[in-house]
């Protein structure tokens, strides 16, 4: 019980690490210092991640990370959109 709250913990930290710059972006809509690649990166190992924790039953590890995986896509989304 103990280790699956810690991995809910230490999941919520990553996803909320991500809230200021989606915030920021959405809100200002500069994404000349966001690096695209990084975010691809990011999306990609999301995935992984997600796909490994659905192999081996890992709830916090699925949970947390596709709602940063939601997130990631936010951003990567608006770094497309608003590049344009």
């Amino acid at each position: 019980m103990f280790v699956s709250f810690l991995g809910y913990v230490a999941g919520a930290l990553v996803v909320i690490s991500l809230l200021p710059q989606t915030i920021k972006t959405y809100k200002t809509k500069l994404v000349r210092d966001i690096s695209l690649w990084r975010y691809i990166i990011y999306v990609v190992g999301l995935i992984l991640w997600i796909t490994y924790a659905v192999i081996i039953h890992n709830g916090p590890v699925a949970v947390t990370n596709s709602i940063g995986l939601l997130l990631a896509l936010c951003i990567l989304w608006m770094k497309i959109s608003y590049s344009k």
